[in-house]
């Protein structure tokens, strides 16, 4: 009887405390990303059936507007790895405001930088560099601008930090 009323107790007091975990904002959901980019005739169902995805996404905000924002990559499906990468705007409710940035590349990586810039990366093959062992890196910086994100100058990188290609979250690493 004791023990029954010492835990009732503490059910209680738990059920008082604030949640520590903050839900997800939609925006961030690789599924929502993908119907975004559908819906902005980005991708299509097709796509999707032949692998096509939202593979990782990296969010927080990056338009300086303090809305958390998707930065995200699509994977190809294939030995391509991840070919495109985005930013969809969040609005003050956590849903998808409005496609930022989309643009194509190869086996790209990305990483959040501050409130208003993002990197990317992406491996730089010379002549005779087998697929698996690329020479270098690229990376460029995006920075918002107030209206749109505005590229940097390419930096080489001898090799590709982790913190670009996997994170918790990301679709391949689940």
């Amino acid at each position: 009887m004791v023990r029954l009323a010492l835990a009732l107790s503490i059910l209680s007091i738990l059920a008082l405390l604030p949640a520590t975990a903050a839900a997800k904002p939609q925006v961030c959901d690789a599924d929502v990303i993908q119907q975004a980019l559908i819906d902005a005739g980005k991708l299509t169902a097709e796509d999707v059936g032949f692998g096509t995805v939202v593979d990782l996404v990296r969010c927080g905000d990056v338009t300086a507007d303090g809305d958390t924002d998707a930065l995200f990559t699509v994977a190809s499906g294939g030995t391509a790895g991840d070919t495109h990468f985005g930013v969809l705007r969040g609005a003050a409710d956590g849903s998808p405001s409005a496609l930022a940035l989309y643009r194509d590349g190869y086996k790209i990586g990305i990483a959040r930088r501050n409130r208003r810039s993002f990197a990317v990366l992406q491996p730089h093959y010379a002549k005779n560099d087998a697929n698996c062992c690329p020479s270098s890196y690229r990376l460029r910086r995006y920075t918002w601008t107030g209206k749109r994100f505005k590229a940097g100058a390419v930096k080489k990188r001898k090799t590709a930090p982790r913190r670009f290609y996997r994170a918790s979250g990301s679709r391949s690493a689940q």
